[in-house]
């Protein structure tokens, strides 16, 4: 069983879907990255609770930012 039996509905799913497949497989290894590299000493700072909500809002606008890029670039 074929996922795509059409040509042109794989084309426009690598245009437009895979990016945010992307994205989506990429957001928690961008969030470990984020997370060893500002984490502690952050924390030190705020605490983790604090941190956690920081980490994860950089993770996300790392991933919207390159996102953007690889969309931009691939056209």
């Amino acid at each position: 069983m074929k996922l795509f039996t059409d040509a042109e509905k794989r084309k426009r799913f690598m245009k437009r879907g895979l990016p945010y497949l992307l994205g989506i497989a990429w957001t928690p290894i961008i969030g470990v990255v984020v997370t060893a590299a500002v984490g502690k000493p952050v924390a030190g700072l705020i605490g983790w609770q604090s941190t956690l909500a920081v980490t994860g809002l950089i993770t996300l606008v790392v991933v919207y930012l390159l996102l953007k890029f690889f969309r931009r670039t691939g056209q």
